[in-house]
């Protein structure tokens, strides 16, 4: 499942505010596999159209995340995280649970 934090999805408010979104855009999280590699490259984007029915929408602090499920899927497990420090979206595996 792929899940953010409140301190990034305080950061998607305020982008959306920034840019004069409607309140309703969401952060959508896409990946493309890498030409020549065996890697997958990930993107984020606000959206401003509805979730598409095959998306797992997930809600922190108000804000919504959207994955296809295929991707969340080849994803597994993610979290993504905001470095105020660097000013970008970070993307982290959560620690394993025994």
């Amino acid at each position: 499942m792929i899940k953010m934090t409140e301190r990034a999805a305080q950061e998607v408010k305020s982008l959306v505010a920034s840019k004069s979104l409607p309140e309703t855009t969401f952060l959508r999280v896409d990946a493309r596999p890498v030409e020549g590699k065996n890697e997958l490259r990930l993107t984020l984007k606000l959206d401003t159209k509805e979730p598409e029915s095959d998306d797992l929408v997930e809600t922190t602090a108000g804000t919504r995340l959207a994955v296809d499920e295929t991707v969340a899927a080849a994803l597994g497990d993610l979290n993504i995280d905001y470095s105020e420090e660097s000013g970008n979206f970070i993307f982290e595996r959560p620690e394993p649970t025994a």
